[in-house]
């Protein structure tokens, strides 16, 4: 998503550490107040909008007590490490700048801090010949040998999401530019499966009920999905449809709930008992479709995650989730919210699809350089993220992944989607991008402890 998806609604995580390109004195800075009942996340881009401030108005001091204290909010947030680093650089504080690059390599992190002036020449020095040694093995291969792919799928129909219906032994994928889902058999063959609609828009998450013959699909507009419609083309409202999956029928559409400022309906999950769970990756709300209900309703209302994406549905009715701005949480039934600790060097920020496990989650993380699937280990509760590992990383099948599930005991995903093929209007970058890839991870055993 940060290249791709994420630049298009606003949510890229570094972008603001290579742009801030920011003078001194421009500005007096400002301290602002905490709000009542402010969220982590409120919090936190209030603190870090208040700390790039002070940096362009020169009090180098405060912009460092203002991201300090974002970082408290959100901890391990690699754009503020890497500000934090550049103003302790700027400050004169060699020492702090070092430990904030420091943090930034043991996270597994490749973005080239040398583009930074400030930071380049400590990178350089011999306190920082270890960092940069650091960030060149983490640029190497991960999982080369496990990675491998099922099918490609020609054109530029920008591929999101991908389940398995056993049933009919086949694979349905949805397509964003294409606005469709589109059958993919296991030898490769792919056809048409939803018939078009002009009213429909890109078609985004996926969810399968098997038992009950249903496809669950989440449609919003999305850049790719619209450019070059006319501008006086009416809006294509988001929504969730059921879809028969003997006849690709679209059987029901349901709309948002009311109230939403900034609508979007993007991931989907599935429950136990059938209620079906759809995230907004613009407006941060998540909504739930009970069994037999008639209409959507809202699970948690907007201010906690900024950018819900994928979603892990639990036997009590909770979710986790990861929000692609601030981690992976867990949403209680009531909407109760709680971000999951992790360890001290995990970085969960940017991560698009959440598969289950059963003691594991699988991440697929795309808001990072690199881009890349990890393993994130749970406790007993699922409370906590115990171990995070690198499956797989800077490798050429890997190109902005999205969402995945497991299927006879492999990590199946969309390893390239497309979303790098498009700017951030929706227009393609080149006429005949290369194919999205749908591959397969063979997943190793557990690291010992």
């Amino acid at each position: 998503m940060a290249g791709g998806r994420g630049a298009m609604i606003g949510i890229g995580v570094l972008g603001a550490v290579f742009a801030l390109g920011l003078g001194v004195g421009a500005a007096p800075a400002q301290t602002t107040t905490a709000v009542a009942g402010e969220t982590d996340l409120a919090a936190f881009r209030r603190l870090r909008t208040e700390g790039m401030a002070a940096r362009q108005a020169g009090d180098l001091a405060q912009a460092e007590r203002s991201l300090a204290a974002a970082e408290r909010h959100l901890p391990n947030h690699p754009g503020v490490i890497v500000l934090r680093a550049r103003i302790a650089a700027e400050d004169d504080r060699p020492d702090d700048a070092i430990r904030q690059l420091e943090l930034y390599a043991a996270a597994g992190l490749t973005a080239d801090l040398t583009q930074v002036t400030a930071l380049a020449p400590l990178l350089a020095s011999p306190a920082g010949a270890s960092i940069s040694e650091a960030q060149r093995a983490n640029g190497e291969p991960v999982g080369a040998a496990a990675l491998g792919e099922i099918a490609a799928i020609p054109g530029s129909g920008l591929v999101e999401a991908i389940v398995r219906d056993p049933a009919n032994g086949r694979w349905l994928v949805s397509q964003v530019r294409g606005r469709t889902i589109l059958a993919l058999s296991d030898d490769g063959t792919v056809t048409p499966w939803l018939a078009d609609d002009p009213e429909r828009s890109a078609v985004v998450g996926l969810a399968i009920d098997p038992a009950r013959g249903v496809l669950w699909a989440a449609t919003m507009a999305l850049p790719p999905a619209t450019h070059g419609r006319l501008a006086d083309a009416a809006p294509v409202e988001p929504a969730l449809l059921r879809i028969d999956l003997d006849t690709a029928a679209v059987v029901q559409r349901y709309a948002l709930p009311d109230g939403a400022t900034e609508r979007g309906a993007g991931d989907v999950a599935l429950g136990p008992d059938g209620t079906v769970y759809v995230a907004n990756p613009v407006g941060g709300d998540l909504f739930r479709l009970r069994p037999a209900a008639e209409a959507l309703e809202v699970m948690r209302a907007p201010g906690v995650l900024g950018s819900p994406q994928g979603m892990v549905a639990g036997d009590d009715g909770a979710l986790i989730v990861a929000d692609y701005s601030s981690g992976i949480w867990r949403v209680g039934a009531d909407g109760s919210t709680q971000r999951l600790a992790a360890p001290s060097d995990a970085v969960l920020i940017g991560v698009d699809g959440l598969i289950d496990g059963g003691d594991a989650l699988y991440a697929i993380q795309n808001g990072t350089a690199p881009q890349r699937v990890l393993r994130l280990t749970l406790s007993a509760g699922r409370d906590r993220i115990e171990a995070t590992e690198v499956l797989a990383a800077n490798l050429p099948r890997i190109d902005e992944p999205t969402t995945g599930l497991i299927h006879e005991g492999d990590l199946v995903f969309v390893s390239r989607s497309q979303w790098s093929a498009f700017d951030g209007e929706g227009a393609l970058r080149e006429p005949e991008p290369a194919p999205a890839l749908i591959s397969r991870l063979r997943l190793p055993p557990r690291s010992a402890p």
